[in-house]
């Protein structure tokens, strides 16, 4: 095989790559990175109803990748960060014209609650141990909106506070208590 048919085949791999949609992205998550699959999970299965619930999944376990892996030294996090984050750049505008709610806070915070709401009156008709391990998954599901909730409403709040420290000037002169 030459060197300019090996160059070919592997820049129509990487083309193939960034036109294939990541699906099921849970199935190929690095080994390093394995504490992100339950939310990624959640991801793929909001997406069809909740597209910016699903990309703000998608975006607290890219930040929860960095802070597992900052170096990206495990073996296929590098270019497993970078196909995930390439997705949530392709993805941001997007989901966010198809927001319901004014902010980011805002829509996953009214989705964790119908969702709650929802598994608490399936919880309270679930009798059967099918249901019950139906119900074990659906719990998951809220643990992961729970945190992802948390964090968006986090960065809210700092953006906010940070909005506040702007607008309002140091006096002039120090303040002796």
């Amino acid at each position: 095989m030459s060197c300019f048919s090996r160059r070919n085949t592997k820049a129509k791999q990487q083309q193939e790559r960034e036109i294939m949609p990541m699906t099921d992205t849970d199935q190929v998550v690095p080994p390093a990175l394995v504490e992100i699959a339950p939310i990624l999970r959640v991801a793929d299965g909001v997406e069809a109803r909740y597209p910016r619930v699903a990309y703000l999944c998608r975006f607290y376990a890219f930040e929860k990748a960095q802070k597992l892996d900052p170096a990206s030294s495990g073996r296929g996090v590098s270019s497993y960060k970078s196909a995930l984050l390439q997705r949530l750049e392709r993805e941001d505008i997007p989901t966010l014209t198809g927001r319901v709610k004014k902010t980011d806070a805002r829509e996953i915070k009214s989705f964790y609650k119908q969702y709650h709401r929802n598994f608490m009156e399936a919880l309270q008709k679930a009798d059967d141990k099918d249901d019950l391990t139906e119900l074990r998954k659906v719990w998951q599901t809220v643990g992961v909106l729970y945190e992802v909730c948390k964090s968006v409403n986090l960065k809210h709040a700092v953006q906010v506070a940070d909005g506040l420290k702007l607008a309002v000037p140091p006096p002039p002169f120090p303040i002796r208590r």
